[in-house]
């Protein structure tokens, strides 16, 4: 069993942020949090609703320097952060189970495993990150 088993099936919810219910970045926190004991910051409040493309390309832009380190591309490992754009914005965000396959969860859909190099999404990666600075202090 892989350690992604636990995650597929999920139920989506709008800003979510546990296993009750999870939007994309809700799933990376609870996914780094628990695999690598890695504190991400919320967003909860952030914007109004994970449909909100403008508002979640506008936080990531505008993201902490110290939040996460870019990966290049080949060089993803497990437990990394991949992030995609959909209709021209940086609005989705999935975690590296392996190179070539993400967990993610998107609106109305349970959280599933994807290969990133499909046609849906390979000409959506936006890129790869690495959580550290702040986000690498360990959660109590």
């Amino acid at each position: 069993m892989a350690w992604s088993d636990a995650y597929v099936g999920l139920p989506w919810a709008s800003g979510g942020r546990d296993r009750e219910g999870l939007d994309c970045w809700g799933l990376c926190r609870l996914v780094l949090a628990e695999q690598r004991g890695v504190a991400l910051p919320s967003y909860a409040g952030d914007y109004a609703d994970a449909r909100e493309r403008e508002q979640i390309a506008a936080l990531i832009e505008g993201r902490p320097a110290d939040l996460v380190r870019p990966v290049p591309a080949g060089q993803e490992q497990e437990c990394d952060l991949i992030l995609l754009r959909r209709g021209g914005l940086p609005d989705h965000v999935g975690v590296v189970v392996r190179p070539g396959l993400m967990l993610h969860i998107r609106a109305g859909r349970d959280s599933e495993c994807e290969a990133y190099g499909a046609p849906l999404w390979c000409s959506r990666i936006v890129g790869f990150f690495r959580a550290e600075g702040q986000a690498l202090q360990r959660m109590k």
